[in-house]
């Protein structure tokens, strides 16, 4: 059993670590179409994102932008988990930000408990939007990722119209809602970066999160929930509550996220607030496995990447960054197909070993295998029972 456990660990870790390598040479081979050298590019990706100077750490920002996509990220992990494939990480981040910005700004409270409340009010705003998709699938049988998609355009109207209208700064020339107060800011470490609290807090919800996985009840059944629901059903575990649950807490997680960035980073809301993190928090989540900590590590990956295609490749280089988001779908699309090809590819070595086996026997003589035959029973049975022709000579009562 150890052994099976440590064959699918490693297969669920090489198949994203071929795929980010597969990405890279196909990435380098597009950068050395455009004339440039593929190995200065990464060079100049790993020294944008990585490097620290007195003035500016790149590494911190790497570490902000990552924060987000971190929690939606386990937003993520945490319904593909539960076999609920909801794609709306996107809307209950761009609430939870909402929700967070209003008690920021609007809700007078002292520091040290603001950013609390407002963080809460994000996870509640993106639990309620997060069940929706849920609550459809298993009472109404809905496909639930037709109905994240609906509910994520719902919430971008929604956020334009809050951010144009009732919540617009009044003395902004563009839509922006007004500053939240400083006590409801996260403490940073480096202003330049904003690193600080919101990277910590990223880090403290994967150990939650993954302990809730794997060492709670409530995690094991929203994993059986997804990964066998018959055994789940015929064991009596509560299915439908262990979906709606999931998708709760996903939406939660997703909502802090947006709540981090809010309060962390922007200090407001912009019209546009919904940039796509939500999404590649859904990918990172892909990327690592659908697993907590790969999926952190997916996230940060995909962060890395981001900040070192936009300052290394565009800024130091002229490349267009595009290329850094043609890696990234790389890794999907080859994560995504590796896994079936494997399975095939496995399949197929299997046919060729029975294939070759059975050659081997039609090989042999057949005397050979004929006597084998009849010889190994004897030899290998402790207690032969009485043969027919030993019956046969047995003596009679009479002739003892």
């Amino acid at each position: 059993m150890k052994d099976l456990d440590l064959a699918r660990s490693a297969q669920r870790l090489s198949v994203p670590i071929v795929a980010v390598a597969v990405a890279l040479i196909i990435g380098g081979v597009l950068i050395a179409i455009s004339g440039r050298s593929p190995f200065d590019a990464i060079g100049a990706i790993g020294q944008a994102a990585f490097s620290c100077t007195p003035k500016f750490c790149n590494f911190g920002t790497v570490l902000t932008t990552a924060a987000p996509l971190i929690m939606t990220t386990l937003g993520a992990v945490m319904v593909l988990r539960a076999g609920l494939f909801s794609i709306g990480q996107e809307g209950q981040y761009a609430v939870g930000g909402l929700a967070a910005v209003a008690i920021g700004y609007m809700v007078p409270m002292p520091s040290g408990l603001h950013w609390i409340v407002a963080l809460l009010g994000g996870a509640v705003a993106g639990a309620l939007i997060g069940i929706v998709p849920a609550l459809f699938r298993v009472f109404l049988g809905a496909n639930e990722l037709i109905v994240s998609i609906i509910v994520n355009s719902m919430v971008g109207l929604l956020m334009s119209y809050l951010v144009n209208y009732p919540m617009r700064d009044a003395g902004g020339s563009a839509s922006f809602t007004p500053q939240i107060d400083v006590t409801a800011r996260l403490p940073v470490f480096d202003t330049t970066t904003k690193v600080g609290m919101n990277i910590v807090l990223a880090l403290v919800f994967v150990v939650l999160t993954y302990i809730y996985m794997s060492r709670s009840t409530w995690g094991y059944e929203q994993r059986m929930a997804g990964e066998a629901p018959v055994f789940a059903r015929y064991s009596g575990m509560r299915t439908r509550t262990a979906v709606i649950r999931a998708a709760a807490l996903g939406g939660a997680l997703a909502g802090i996220g947006g709540g981090i960035q809010v309060l962390g980073m922007n200090y407001r809301v912009i019209d546009g607030f919904m940039d796509g993190t939500g999404f590649n928090g859904l990918t990172a989540a892909i990327l690592g496995g659908t697993t907590v900590i790969g999926g952190a590590i997916a996230a940060f990956v995909f962060a890395s990447i981001s900040i070192g295609a936009i300052n290394g490749l565009q800024i130091l280089m002229g490349i267009p960054r595009e290329i850094g988001s043609v890696i990234l779908a790389l890794m999907i699309v080859l994560v995504a197909v590796q896994t079936p090809l494997a399975h095939r590819l496995e399949l197929w070595l299997s046919k060729r070993r029975g294939a070759r086996e059975m050659q081997q026997r039609l090989a042999e003589p057949p005397g050979d295998v004929g006597l084998a035959e009849a010889e190994s029973p004897a030899d290998d049975d402790p207690d032969p029972t009485p043969s027919p022709a030993w019956l046969g000579t047995r003596p009679e009562e009479g002739e003892r």
